[in-house]
């Protein structure tokens, strides 16, 4: 049986933002000079047309028309000199006659999506509005190409795979520049800033200027990116289309065990994604996307380019249990090709796939994937950091996690422009997730460097949440009160640079009192754990895994965990909300 699919781009809406205002000077007053003005005429003051009107105008005053407005306003402009238009500006027909003034970019923006998922204020991404220090990771675009003269992206190279991988991949649509934004733009002074500022981007041109294309070329695509993975350790395809594409997901799975990390957007039909490719595969992260407006939690934040609820799922999103984790997608600044203005606002699941992939690239940057349990690994990392501060109207019954990587770390490479790397810090005992009894005297370990200059101007400090500064150094010992506690260590370089880095402990005797059972099952490399509890007398109950709280849930039933990856093993317990009565600690081994 042969099968023959053909992709679009998985968007809803494609809005082009218009530049922002620079205070530019209007134009010197140079006797005899010609220059661009604007003349707006009076309503009703002519039958004519407005070209009519703009022809004789022209003719009366010596001057050159230009661009003619006829629905937000009734005009049109002209070259002329100051004379020219001063005296154009007294006729009755005339309301005004303005110099035509220049526009720009003014300043750097950082999109809401970059602040949904603390990227802006994780100290160890040091974004600052400088280009300091680049990531170090490749990225490879699969879409319409990427603009190779935008001055916001580190475009490295690139295919166009539309008739064979030729060298090339420019993007003559906008979409593929756009995600390559979310993804890596750089952290400097204009336009917008990427999840992985400074990523070397490869554009791989699949689609074409009406966004389309097919299962060839996408195969080609994907081909070429796993020709390459000793170079690019990371995917991106916004793109799918409806049923189960086989070529696809082997070629995509040929590219996961050279060591390549795959996200894709789970679509914009509103409908499970397990009946669209590449979404329904278990060889990629499949991201939904959520609608925030303000770029913080909370649900506060007013409706903008795009219906709906603050920090709730897209009404477009698709969803269900492919879904490996949810991130912004909905009013999304980002770049678009320099002829189309530079930036743009678009909303789709397309949007909310690159911010994971640059989460990705973070990782990546400093542990390379090399085969498929590296890939699966990371998988698994980026959706173990996921908080579920938001709203899913799905339906599904399985809330994803939304993409947070406010502990996220990476290798960062100097640009020469200034500024410094921020330094480096671990803790590296107690293990994350330690108890102990009450009144144990805990020893903390830590170690810290500046990787360019090694100029730490203080000592590692340490904190609890709940019994605030607890000292300084790389060894100090503290007895901490009852509960878990999240302890956080930092350190600050010489340009201001601050890292951290953070476990959780508990202190207290556990009272085991609640029934707990666990049994597993897998399919391919995904595991899925069914917990099962009973003898909760509390309303609510926390579901943890190593330690971490996974989600608060109804007192006593079931709760089901997934797990990407093999060769592992984690451990659960249930406990009461606000008590100390818990269940046993069970592990399963997978």
């Amino acid at each position: 049986m042969f099968r023959k699919t053909t992709f679009s781009l998985l968007t809803l809406a494609m809005l082009l933002t218009g530049l922002s205002a620079a205070s530019a000077a209007p134009p010197a007053d140079v006797a005899g000079e010609r220059q661009n003005y604007i003349v707006v005429l009076e309503d009703g003051a002519s039958r004519d047309s407005v070209r009519t009107v703009a022809d004789r105008k022209s003719a009366a005053h010596n001057g050159e028309v230009g661009l003619v407005y006829e629905h937000a306003l009734r005009g049109f402009s002209m070259t002329m000199t100051a004379a020219e238009a001063a005296a154009l500006e007294n006729e009755p027909d005339v309301a005004y006659v303005q110099e035509d003034r220049v526009y720009s970019i003014s300043t750097h923006v950082v999109p809401t999506g970059i602040t949904r998922i603390f990227a802006d204020t994780n100290g160890n991404l040091d974004i600052d509005g400088t280009d300091d220090f680049r990531v170090d990771v490749d990225v490879a675009i699969i879409d319409t190409g990427v603009d190779f003269e935008h001055p916001d992206l580190n475009v490295v190279g690139g295919v166009n795979c539309l008739r064979g991988c030729v060298p090339g991949g420019d993007d003559d649509h906008f979409h593929g520049t756009h995600v390559a934004g979310t993804v890596g733009a750089l952290d400097n002074d204009s336009y917008v800033v990427g999840v992985a500022p400074g990523a070397r981007i490869w554009a791989v041109k699949v689609l074409n200027q009406r966004g389309f294309g097919s299962t060839s070329s996408v195969v080609a695509g994907i081909d070429w990116v796993t020709s390459n993975a000793d170079t690019i350790e990371v995917a991106n395809m916004s793109l799918g289309g409806f049923g189960f594409d086989q070529a696809e997901y082997d070629a995509i799975q040929g590219a996961v065990d050279a060591g390549v990390a795959f996200v894709v957007s789970a679509g914009n039909d509103a409908a499970n994604a397990s009946n669209y490719s590449p979404a329904a595969f278990d060889n990629t992260l499949t991201v939904s996307s959520l609608t925030d407006f303000d770029g913080i939690p909370g649900g506060l934040g007013s409706s903008s380019c795009w219906s709906g609820s603050d920090d709730a799922l897209a009404d477009y999103s698709n969803f269900g249990s492919v879904v490996g984790i949810a991130a912004p997608g909905t009013c999304i600044l980002s770049t678009y090709p320099l002829e189309q203005g530079g930036l743009g606002t678009i909303s789709g699941t397309s949007m909310a796939s690159p911010h994971v992939a640059g989460a990705l690239a973070l990782l990546a940057s400093g542990d390379n994937p090399n085969n498929a349990a590296d890939v699966f690994a990371l998988y698994s990392q980026v959706i173990g950091a996921g908080n579920f501060n938001w709203t899913d109207t799905s339906g599904d019954g399985v809330q994803e996690p939304l993409l947070d990587v406010t502990n996220f770390t990476a290798t960062l490479i100097p640009t020469g422009g200034g500024g410094d790397i921020p330094p480096n810090v671990g803790i590296s005992g107690p293990a994350d997730g330690s108890s102990f009894d009450s009144g144990t005297n805990i020893s903390f370990t830590a170690t810290a460097s500046d990787p360019e200059d090694g100029d730490l101007t203080g000592a590692i400090s340490w904190s609890s949440a709940i019994d605030g500064a607890l000292g300084s150094g790389g060894n100090i010992s503290a007895i901490l009160a009852d509960g878990t506690h999240v302890v956080t260590t930092s350190v600050t370089d010489s340009f201001g640079n601050t890292s951290t880095d953070s476990i959780s402990v508990t202190v207290g005797t556990v009272v085991s009192d609640i029934e707990l059972s666990a049994t597993s099952s897998i399919r391919r490399d995904r595991v899925t754990v069914s917990l099962t509890w009973s003898g909760a007398t509390g309303a609510r109950v926390d579901v943890y895994r190593d330690g971490t709280l996974l989600r608060a849930t109804r007192n006593n039933g079931t709760f089901n965990d997934r797990v990407i990856g093999l060769g592992g093993a984690s451990t659960y317990q249930v406990c009461e909300t606000g008590s100390t009565v818990c269940s046993n600690e069970v592990t399963v081994t997978y």
